[in-house]
C-alpha cells in the first residue's frame, strides 16, 4: 500500500481553484499523461493514464467515481484498472479539499490517497513510489497553478 499526504498551494481564492478540480476534464488536463474517456450512466468515467518508472512508461486504464460536495469544497476520487499488459492491477482512492490561507494570498489543497498495486509491476511500482509521486505532485501543481493563473 501506498500511502500519499501532500498540501498543494494555489495562487488563486478556494472557490476559482474548486472550479477547476471540480470539473474532471480540466484536472485530467493538470495530469500529464492523463486522458479522461466516456462517461457512464453511473457517472464513473472511463480514463487512461501514462506512468513514467524511470525508463519505463506504464499505461493503466481506470474507471473513476468521483464524489464532490460543493459546500465544503471536498471530494473522494476511487479508481480502479490495470496496465496496457493486463499483468498489474491498481486500485487507489484519493480525497482532497479546497481550504482558504489563513491570513495569506490563495489558497491549499489538502490531498490524502492509498493506491494499492498488485501484479507483475508491483515490486517496480512500490520502490519507486516516493520519487514518482513526487514528481508527479509537482508537475499537478505546476500545471494548476499556470490554469489557475489563465483563469
Amino acid at each position: 500500500m501506498i500511502e500519499v499526504n501532500e498540501r498543494v498551494e494555489a495562487p488563486a481564492s478556494a472557490q476559482a481553484v474548486w472550479d477547476i478540480l471540480s470539473n474532471p476534464q480540466a484536472v485530467v488536463e493538470c495530469v500529464e499523461g492523463a486522458q479522461l474517456g466516456d462517461k457512464h450512466d453511473d457517472g464513473t468515467f472511463d480514463a487512461s493514464m501514462v506512468v513514467k518508472f524511470g525508463p519505463a512508461k506504464v499505461k493503466f486504464t481506470t474507471r473513476i467515481a468521483l464524489e464532490l460536495d460543493p459546500a465544503t469544497r471536498t471530494g473522494n476520487v476511487s479508481a480502479r484498472g490495470k496496465d496496457n499488459q493486463g499483468g498489474t492491477r491498481v486500485r487507489a482512492t484519493m480525497k482532497f479539499g479546497v481550504v482558504e490561507n489563513a491570513g495569506a494570498p490563495g489558497c491549499a489543497i489538502p490531498i490524502t490517497a492509498e493506491v494499492e498495486v498488485g501484479g507483475k509491476l508491483a515490486h517496480l511500482v512500490e520502490t519507486g513510489a516516493a520519487l514518482v509521486v513526487k514528481r508527479m505532485t509537482k508537475d499537478f501543481t505546476e500545471r494548476l497553478a499556470a490554469r489557475c493563473a489563465a483563469a
